[in-house]
């Protein structure tokens, strides 16, 4: 945990660069720069790439405040200044990825781009931006995942939110009062290993087949795998994260979300397998 990456004075005012603000930005702007430069190599025009990504990517941060302040309620009710707040805190990566979805799908369209080609060459981006958004979680010491005695179990200092959270529930017991923290499990890992080799699997389907004369992976199967496969795995991962004591949202909030979520790419990959095989018109 190192919530702070580097803090100076320039002049009169004091910079403080805090891991949080620090990785969220690089993930924006590294996740949209990836993005336009794989979208050209792959022969797409980088302007209108740039601004189906960059647009996808302004809706997508307000998607991510809009679902906050519907899961953290109470929290936005104490002030409500929070809610257009430029803070770095308050955002839900689901309600992100939704919006930044429908508005990519728009823009797309608008500017007579192949979605599914776009959306393919997105997929090395959203696992550079998911890597360096947790990156920052992990430093920051939020996103933490329940007690574990397993191996891998992480355990973070004496003040950070693990410490809090397993004071006031009691996990801790007595013990907790003195600095006492128990392993956790490390979600923010889990969800970065998860985003890189759900990519990997991505980036061999889109160049599978054309170097060996193989049948090529038919375009938006790369980019529907690793959806399916990052829904489905963060499925699981929310069953290990411990919810903020904010959170107003019912339990089977979010198990729902990934579940639909995932069933209508399921339906969508079966779909364009049916397709290519000609079972299906061309829809896309």
């Amino acid at each position: 945990m190192h919530p702070v990456l580097l803090s100076f004075s320039l002049g009169d005012t004091e910079v403080v660069l805090r891991a949080y603000s620090t990785f969220y930005t690089l993930a924006w702007v590294v996740a949209v720069v990836v993005a336009v430069l794989v979208a050209r190599w792959r022969g797409l025009s980088w302007w209108r790439a740039l601004a189906v990504y960059a647009g996808a990517l302004a809706v997508g941060i307000a998607g991510a405040r809009l679902l906050d302040l519907g899961v953290n309620w109470s929290w936005y009710a104490e002030d409500l200044s929070r809610v257009y707040g430029l803070e770095f805190q308050g955002f839900s990566l689901d309600g992100g990825l939704v919006l930044a979805l429908a508005t990519g799908l728009g823009l797309s369209f608008l500017l007579r781009l192949p979605v599914w080609r776009l959306a393919d060459s997105a997929v090395p981006a959203l696992a550079a931006g998911i890597v360096l958004m947790r990156t920052g979680c992990f430093l920051n010491g939020c996103c933490f995942g329940t007690v574990t005695s397993l191996p891998w179990g992480v355990t973070f200092p004496s003040g950070s939110p693990a410490w809090a959270s397993q004071l006031t529930t009691g996990k801790t017991g007595i013990l907790g009062f003195v600095g006492m923290v128990r392993p956790v499990h490390p979600t923010q890992l889990y969800e970065m290993a998860a985003a890189v080799i759900l990519a990997v699997v991505s980036v061999w389907l889109l160049r599978r087949g054309g170097a060996r004369g193989g049948r090529p992976t038919p375009t938006g199967v790369p980019f529907l795998v690793f959806a399916l496969g990052f829904n489905l795995f963060r499925l699981g991962n929310n069953a290990l994260r411990v919810q903020p004591s904010t959170v107003s949202a019912p339990v089977w909030l979010y198990p729902t979300f990934y579940s639909i979520v995932a069933a209508g790419v399921a339906a969508t990959l079966i779909l364009l397998w049916l397709r290519d095989r000609g079972e299906v018109k061309e829809a896309y």
